[in-house]
């Protein structure tokens, strides 16, 4: 078996010899190209193809699916900036499953989600894929508050069947939260207040907000109490105090006259709801009354009695004048009421909520300044040789903080930027000792292994670049040797001496050259014989 392998092989190398150089090249270069593009062709082929999985919305996402697929051998890709994962076709529904399993939806509802369907889609299920849409809508703005890790809402929207009634009713939303650290009535209410206003309600009174632990957040027990309405006015008070604060330290701070600012503030406000109404009444100009508001009269005339034919055709006698008949009365009623109504203006006036009581707030401030005594610096200038004391004597004597005086001109700065009256301001400095001992002459450890450390490493730098520069020895092939060479090596002294016939019983001086030649070298012998065989017979 062996022989026909070598018998195969010899016939492929007697084959292979036919070609010249420049055949065998370009065969072998084909052959390269050939077997490169079948290689190059079968990866296109057999590389699978990948699809996205989901876009993560922060990096905390990104390591939860990471970590997901990697525990379940699931290959992915990912993009450059690490968010969005791609995984292989076949591996897609596996994967969707396992995100979804672990609360990570691969997929959002979108508006085309709920107007896209087929015709038998009814406006009920387009109302159910809506409210979806805006659970999830409320669910990531609600979420992306930085104390909020995850937001779960949900919704019931009332059915819109048409009827006024139907559009007068307001949903209701349960939300619950997975918090990171503690969150503020102040924000519990925001949040609150931001998805009954995107729902559409008129209140909050239909929002319930609780955190996983089963705290109940929104409404509180304090919600609409003064319980409630004492801590949301604290709050108000101490978010004025802070700032308020914050103004007086960048004022100091700018004076550059101290270290360090600590301020305090006694901040009166009141949150009174107090109104009244003022009513200011006048009579316009060249008039002595005001205007008619309302006007009643009445007026009533009687006369009784018999009378004759008016003149004196009635009289019995010839009287030629009117006699006074005692039998006739005459009565006459009159009566009238005119309410004139003057011009007035009406004030209406609100005290505000949370109005800040200047004239009885206050505020105090504490400036340091810090004075820095160094022993080296103190013996070097002769002051403690002045003092005629030690530096530890000198520390004793002036470890206590000295208190500074305050120009008029900081406590009206104080006053003018709060608004308090400038009795009601405190400001006052002080000046802290710090003290620095002799380090003392000399290096110390630390500084020499340092300079030992990078001593050690530019040593070993320089030994990598001279080891990378340096050149290594090519080993001498080892010539052919020839009869020249021999002859040349055992005979140069003399070059010019006809050599003696070599016999079996005389030795020449060559002979015996060549025998401890033989003896020392018999390998470069056998070699020199081989090359003298080829020359000759080959």
């Amino acid at each position: 078996m062996p022989e026909q392998i070598q018998a195969i092989l010899n016939r492929i190398l007697e084959w292979w010899r036919k070609f010249t150089k420049r055949q065998q090249v370009l065969i072998v270069s084909i052959t390269a190209v050939v077997v490169v593009s079948f290689i190059i062709l079968g990866v296109i082929i057999t590389r699978p193809t990948y699809v996205q999985l989901i876009t993560c919305e922060d990096g905390k996402q990104a390591a939860a699916v990471k970590t997901l697929l990697e525990d379940n051998n699931i290959s992915y890709q990912t993009s450059d900036d690490g968010f969005t994962f791609y995984i292989n076709e076949k591996d897609n529904a596996n994967a969707s499953i396992l995100l979804g399993s672990n609360e990570i939806p691969t997929s959002e509802y979108t508006i085309a989600d709920v107007i896209d369907g087929s015709f038998s889609t009814t406006e009920a299920d387009k109302q159910k894929r809506y409210k979806i849409l805006l659970e999830q809508d409320f669910g990531r703005k609600i979420q992306s508050l930085n104390m909020v890790e995850k937001a779960e809402v949900t919704l019931n929207i009332p059915e819109d069947d048409g009827t006024i009634l139907s559009r007068s009713e307001d949903g209701y939303a349960s939300i619950v939260l997975t918090l990171t650290s503690p969150i503020s009535d102040e924000t519990v209410a925001g949040i609150a207040k931001f998805v009954a206003t995107n729902m559409g309600n008129d209140d909050t009174e239909n929002v319930t907000i609780m955190d996983t632990d089963g705290n109940l957040l929104f409404p509180t027990a304090n919600t609409g109490t003064a319980a409630g309405s004492a801590s949301a006015n604290q709050d108000v008070r101490e978010k004025a105090s802070d700032e308020i604060a914050k103004r007086v330290q960048t004022v100091l701070d700018g004076t550059n006259l101290y270290d360090t600012v600590s301020v305090g503030v006694n901040l009166s406000m009141t949150f009174d709801e107090n109104s009244y109404v003022d009513y200011k009444y006048y009579v316009d100009e060249g008039r002595s009354e005001g205007y008619l508001d309302k006007e009643s009269g009445s007026s009533s005339t009687s006369v009784s009695g018999a009378g004759g034919v008016p003149g004196t055709d009635s009289n019995d006698d010839d009287t030629t004048y009117v006699m006074e008949d005692g039998n006739q009365t005459t009565a006459s009623t009159d009566e009238f009421e005119r309410d004139y109504l003057p011009s007035e203006t009406v004030t209406t006036h609100t005290d505000e909520m949370g109005k800040r009581a200047l004239e009885d707030s206050s505020i105090s401030v504490t400036c340091k300044t810090f004075a820095i005594y160094n022993e080296d610096k103190m013996k070097k200038d002769g002051t403690l040789e002045e003092l005629g004391q030690t530096f530890d004597e000198f520390v004793k004597a002036n470890s206590n903080p000295v208190q500074q005086e305050v120009s008029d001109d900081i406590v009206e700065v104080v006053a003018r930027t709060t608004g308090f009256p400038q009795a009601n301001v405190k400001v006052v400095a002080y000046e802290i000792p710090m003290f620095q001992y002799s380090e003392g002459p000399g290096i110390e450890v630390t500084d020499i292994l340092q300079i030992v450390l990078a001593f050690l490493i530019f040593a070993m730098l320089g030994f990598v670049v001279f080891r990378s520069l340096k050149v290594e020895e090519e080993e001498p092939v080892e010539q052919e040797l020839t009869i020249d060479d021999l002859i040349a090596s055992t005979a140069q002294e003399e070059e010019e001496e006809e050599l003696e016939d070599i016999g079996y019983t005389e030795k020449s001086e060559a002979r015996i050259l060549i025998e401890k030649f033989v003896d020392e070298k018999p390998e470069a012998v056998a070699q020199l014989l081989r090359n003298w065989l080829n020359e000759d017979w080959g």
